[in-house]
């Protein structure tokens, strides 16, 4: 049973757990013209069957193979994306390179993205911009290019739903992610200031807390405290010199163990590689060759 949560004309489709990892929840606009944004592994398996109508428009908010596994299901259609981040859609090596893992994690993940995500190389895209407006009739829709999570990372806001479905500013315990080589630490604070900023009746994540309409504001205070309680305690932890290698093993991001998640190593190093250059950029955190320490 499909849960559908409507707006006007504008339906959420939610996954199972509020789109859980590796479901997500995704978006379909039903008007003169019908689109849908980020084809969750729940609408691939539920092989399109989210709206009765044809698919005009197909939209990523970005390149991460959750949030398009069922472009497979729209071969026709180009694919709306951020030009920043098309190039990861028409390579499987661009979009592993964009996840810099070690090689042996590329190794292991190939297979997956192919077989559990269904990643196929395109080569149609269309270039959303900050600011491009999609008029499907009755309904407008708003590019807001908020980057960090990735370079060219998006948010659909339908301005008179008031609706601002966010992609993976999924507001969840665990954070925000800036992990990938087209990440960005300042950019994932700004894009969470503005999104603060907006005052958007009611929040759409790709990711578990699904609907957002009650202490929006507050919301997201909380999500972008996480990244500033991450950088006090890479403080904290940086009163002695300390090793890059040692920074990773701390866990500062991710704070339990997750055993059967292959790029914990990776997420950890290259999330705190942009703590460090920030901190370093700053004037409170120094290096050598081999260690970092609080100034």
């Amino acid at each position: 049973m499909i849960d559908v949560q409507r707006f006007g004309r504008v339906k959420v489709i939610l996954g199972p757990k509020n789109g859980k990892y590796p479901y997500g929840n995704s978006i379909v606009v039903e008007d003169d013209v019908t689109a849908i944004i980020d084809p969750s592994l729940w609408v691939f398996e539920s092989n399109g069957k989210v709206t009765e109508r044809h698919i005009d428009l197909l939209f990523n908010s970005h390149y991460h193979e959750d949030h398009g596994v069922g472009n497979c299901l729209f071969p026709e259609l180009p694919l709306h994306i951020h030009p920043l981040d098309a190039p990861a859609l028409r390579s499987i090596d661009t979009i592993l390179n964009y996840y810099s893992m070690s090689e042996a994690v590329n190794e292991m993940w190939k297979p997956i993205m192919v077989e559990k995500f269904h990643y196929q190389p395109r080569d149609r895209f269309v270039d959303l911009h900050d600011g491009q407006v999609f008029d499907f009739g009755h309904t407008r829709m708003r590019i807001m290019h908020l980057p960090g999570h990735t370079g060219g990372h998006c948010c659909f806001f339908f301005e008179t739903e008031g609706l601002l479905f966010l992609g993976d500013w999924d507001l969840t315990w665990f954070g925000p992610v800036y992990a990938d080589t087209t990440s960005s630490l300042e950019a994932t604070i700004h894009s969470l200031q503005h999104i603060r900023s907006l005052g958007a009746n009611t929040l759409v994540s790709f990711h578990e807390v699904g609907i957002c309409q009650d202490d929006q504001e507050g919301m997201i205070t909380r999500y972008l405290d996480i990244v500033y309680e991450r950088e006090r305690l890479l403080l904290e932890f940086l009163t002695s010199p300390r090793t890059l290698e040692e920074i990773v093993k701390r866990r500062i991001i991710y704070r339990k163990e997750y055993l059967d998640v292959v790029w914990v190593d990776a997420v950890e190093k290259n999330s705190m590689l942009l703590h460090l250059q920030k901190l370093m950029n700053e004037g409170r955190v120094a290096r050598d060759e081999e260690r970092y320490w609080r100034c």
